[in-house]
């Protein structure tokens, strides 16, 4: 019996989000796609894996117990690949682990990793993907090089984070509220509302991004929470309340059902570059200082 890693990659997926949808969008591929390869593979072990309805997704007995053997083999594989990238990186081609949290600085990002491509054609680069908080445990690991994450964040002595990119905060609603499609509002406006926000960040980092107490000395109300920004906007999609984001999230992550509404009244957002300070990879420096070129904040420093 083979079962191909693309496959085992595929159930753990699944088997996180529950979901076909998320789970195919997570994996690039069409939630079609990802039943029959889900169908195929309990085709091919005789058990069944998953409990469909048009309602939720629930793993088996059978599923529970694969789950635990199918990480294993995902993360042994992971690591192969990684010893892999590491003996190219040390015999071929210079590499650059980029790591972007949410929409990371906007359309900057996407002009820094060209002109590096642009001005280093043998280099590749590692595009990834991080949660909230991943920034600093990702770089002192060695799973990133650089990160664009917004601010504010907490960083230990050896991170380096420089701003790079401003945007105005905006106000994520379902498309049928009240305020959807305005031009604007303020955020004394929200009194009454209730935010989603992100789960186990830094207490002083999520009141930051609530507004947390407001300019009137009031404080929002909190509602359910999300570890992704996928996750904040499906919430917000639901009717569980609304958010707030940087502007670029109005781009990055537009849905139908969704409007997004600049807040007049609050600290714009801020996205720096983190990298650490005694890095080895000369592809780091190259990177900052195309970045910084790019950036309308050249002067600007935090840490």
């Amino acid at each position: 019996m083979d079962v191909p890693i693309h496959v085992i990659r595929y159930f753990c997926v699944l088997a996180e989000e529950l979901h076909f949808g998320r789970a195919a969008e997570r994996l690039s591929i069409t939630p079609p796609s990802l039943s029959q390869q889900i169908s195929r593979l309990e085709q091919q072990l005789d058990v069944k894996l998953f409990d469909r309805s048009p309602r939720k997704v629930e793993l088996t007995a059978y599923g529970r117990e694969l789950l635990p053997l199918a990480r294993r083999v995902q993360e042994d594989h992971d690591q192969l690949l990684s010893w892999g990238r590491s003996v190219q990186r040390d015999r071929k081609a210079p590499v650059l682990r980029v790591g972007v949290v949410a929409a990371g600085a906007g359309t900057l990002t996407t002009a820094a990793i060209a002109a590096t491509m642009q001005a280093i054609p043998q280099a590749r680069i590692e595009m990834r993907r991080l949660g909230f908080f991943d920034a600093a445990g990702d770089l002192e690991s060695g799973h990133v090089d650089v990160v664009f994450a917004p601010w504010p964040m907490r960083l230990p002595p050896r991170v380096r984070s420089e701003p790079l990119w401003r945007e105005a905060r905006v106000l994520v609603v379902r498309a049928d509220h009240e305020f959807a499609g305005r031009e604007s509002i303020s955020i004394l406006e929200t009194a009454d509302l209730q935010f989603v926000s992100v789960a186990n960040g830094p207490p002083d980092v999520v009141s930051w991004w609530l507004v947390d107490p407001r300019p009137d000395g009031s404080r929002p109300k909190r509602g359910p929470t999300a570890d992704s920004v996928e996750g904040l906007l499906e919430l917000v999609a639901a009717g569980a309340g609304v958010n707030i984001a940087g502007q670029s999230a109005s781009q990055h992550y537009r849905r139908d059902e969704l409007s997004f509404i600049p807040i007049t009244d609050i600290e714009p957002a801020t996205i720096v570059l983190c990298s650490l300070s005694d890095s080895t990879n000369p592809m780091v420096d190259a990177f900052r200082q195309t970045a910084l070129k790019l950036s309308p904040l050249m002067d600007a420093t935090f840490h």
